[in-house]
């Protein structure tokens, strides 16, 4: 399993599951995922954003088309991007 290959054990691994965790109160969340990605990184960033939205943080969920694990944090170098103005709450 991939818990024996990084050497944790069930515990540790659902500890870091941030999907497991409860965000802290007051915080807004953007799940931003490329739309390029595999089926299961736009399911993961769906499940977090529901989940979070459940636990009462601002939360959205943005699927970038055209981008992938890779180069979906490249808006960030243009300071009129989404990904920018997001971050920065404009």
């Amino acid at each position: 399993t991939l818990n024996k290959t990084l050497n944790i054990d069930e515990r540790e691994a659902l500890s870091e599951s941030p999907a497991l965790l409860r965000p802290v109160q007051g915080t807004r969340i953007t799940c931003w995922v490329g739309g390029g990605e595999r089926s299961e990184f736009l399911r993961q960033t769906a499940l977090l954003a529901n989940i979070w939205t459940g636990l009462g943080a601002a939360t959205q969920s943005v699927v970038e088309p055209d981008r992938h694990h890779f180069n979906v944090v490249d808006g960030l170098a243009d300071p009129d991007h989404p990904l920018t103005r997001t971050l920065l709450d404009e």
